[in-house]
């Protein structure tokens, strides 16, 4: 069963809620106007909130087109649930430096409709999701269109990061700092936890499986005999990597730097 997504919406309408002369005159500056035309190209987006009530992340790797359309793939964890889905839609800008993005979501057919604020560049940076029962903002992270390779992540790859464990009956906050080490597409590190205050330190290990597009899958184990499993978008530039866990009781989207 798809889960439940965002509810219709019109570029139309779009425009009008990001249109600051809609609500309110904007302050005096002249900068907040000022900006090119969007930027087509690739991008990763992400970023984590609540949906209905639950915590919701989300990870996609999207390319906008110069003649308004745009299309990528999608990773969204709600709760307990994994979706994964090919995306396609248009984008349209406005005068004001912010661009409205409307997306189909397929096989489902559900809608997921931005609000984005763009840099004086045009390149997008982050945006609103724009649905009144989810309370949602994505990064987005400019992608070049080089082609991947595991040797891409090869050295020294360190993280922080922040995410939500179903323990108890309920969510909990977890966090994890992590040091690995790359060959190949094989991984290596030590992982320190706190799974609701509970601290954990653990060596673990893993393998890495990519597509030239840059997404993956990622295997790992501990040495606990915990498994995890993640969807991957990596950095094409060799920065590192972005990771959603879909595993059912651990929602986690993860940014995980090379060490250069």
């Amino acid at each position: 069963m798809p889960l439940p997504l965002f509810r219709p919406a019109l570029l139309a309408a779009l425009l009008s809620l990001v249109n600051p002369v809609a609500a309110a005159s904007p302050p005096a500056s002249a900068g907040l106007e000022r900006c090119s035309a969007p930027r087509p190209g690739r991008y990763v987006l992400l970023g984590s909130g609540e949906h209905r009530g639950e915590p919701v992340a989300v990870l996609l790797q999207e390319r906008w087109h110069a003649d308004g359309r745009v299309e990528g793939v999608l990773y969204r964890r709600q709760g307990q649930r994994f979706q994964e889905a090919r995306t396609s839609g248009r984008w349209k800008a406005d005068a004001h430096c912010w661009a409205a993005v409307e997306r189909q979501l397929q096989p489902a057919g559900s809608v997921m409709a931005e609000a984005v604020a763009l840099d004086q560049r045009g390149q997008p940076r982050a945006s609103l999701v724009l649905a009144p029962d989810a309370v949602l903002s994505l990064r987005y992270v400019p992608q070049p269109d080089n082609a991947c390779s595991p040797a891409l992540l090869d050295g020294l790859v360190t993280s922080q990061q922040q995410g939500r464990s179903w323990q108890g009956g309920r969510w909990q906050a977890n966090a994890v700092v992590q040091r690995e080490w790359w060959s190949g597409g094989i991984v290596q590190g030590w992982a320190v936890s706190s799974y609701a205050g509970r601290l954990e330190r653990a060596a673990y290990s893993g393998r890495l499986q990519l597509g030239s597009d840059c997404l993956g899958t990622m295997a790992q184990r501990d040495a606990l005999g915990t498994a995890y499993d993640y969807r991957v978008v990596v950095l094409a530039g060799g920065g590192g990597y972005f990771y959603l866990q879909t595993d059912p009781s651990n929602l986690t989207l993860g940014l995980l730097q090379h060490q250069r």
